[in-house]
């Protein structure tokens, strides 16, 4: 990889200027990329690499809150996203706006953006969320050294839609901090059972096998590339024919309970 070999990537992913990507990345390797060629990874110019590419286009980068519980405080402008080091180096950037979904907030950037950042879906993972958006605007996703388990969370919207009999939904009542006010909102996370483990190590190797997973190296790193609609179908089709997305841990089941009992949760 040359000097510049990580402004490369976007691109390499063969977008239209008008897509709507999702990008779900850790950016460890390519920062330890540039470091052994003596420059620095610049957040900054990665962005406008993929603004460039896309410039009638949208982008969509992670800004979950998984730490945050049935009952917590969701402050728009200050909770720190937990999916990585790109989600809050963007989410200073004055030109991302970031959406007000209490659990899977996005930062967006583009032709989307304002109605994006607007969705109000009574559902996390369902109807009317931004993973209902992706799949019906027929989004792009490009994971950059992130396996699906870490960052694959449109899976959980299929299996909503599919109703699997081992998730279900859970009503939550959260604390929205928005704009210098609060309101009480509620809405379902449609999660796993105690006793279940998601799994999507062999959703990631079937799909790439079968070629709806486009896999390649840039520099060290490993980059996983895909139409979302056509991921969608794949995933549908994974569990129709019993393959599994998940496993099963009474242990897991067990020591939740534990937690629960000694108020560790």
């Amino acid at each position: 990889m040359d000097k510049m070999g990580y402004l490369d990537l976007a691109s390499k992913l063969g977008l239209r200027s008008d897509d709507l990507l999702f990008i779900a990345s850790d950016i460890k390797q390519l920062a330890l990329d540039c470091k052994a060629t003596g420059t620095h990874f610049d957040t900054n110019a990665f962005i406008a690499s993929f603004q460039e590419v896309l410039r009638s286009g949208t982008i969509i980068i992670p800004a979950y809150t998984d730490y945050l519980k049935d009952g917590g405080v969701f402050d728009h402008a200050k909770a720190k996203p937990s999916t990585g080091a790109l989600s809050n180096r963007v989410m200073r950037m004055k030109d991302f706006v970031r959406s007000n979904d209490p659990l899977h907030s996005v930062l967006v950037w583009g032709q989307k953006a304002e109605e994006i950042s607007n969705l109000n879906s009574k559902s996390t993972l369902g109807e009317h969320s931004v993973f209902d958006y992706m799949f019906k605007h027929k989004a792009k996703m490009v994971c950059i050294d992130v396996d699906f388990q870490d960052s694959l969370t449109f899976t959980h919207y299929v299996e909503e839609k599919e109703k699997v009999s081992y998730r279900k939904p859970y009503l939550w009542r959260m604390n929205r901090i928005m704009n210098g006010s609060s309101e009480q909102v509620e809405l379902t996370f449609h999660t796993k059972k105690p006793w279940i483990l998601t799994n999507l190590y062999g959703l990631q190797d079937d799909s790439a096998k079968d070629g709806v997973n486009q896999t390649f190296q840039h520099g060290a790193s490993r980059i996983q590339f895909f139409d979302l609609c056509e991921m969608h179908d794949y995933i549908l089709s994974y569990i129709k024919s019993g393959k599994k997305l998940y496993e099963v841990s009474f242990i897991h089941f067990f020591k939740s309970i534990a937690k629960r009992i000694l108020g560790k949760s």
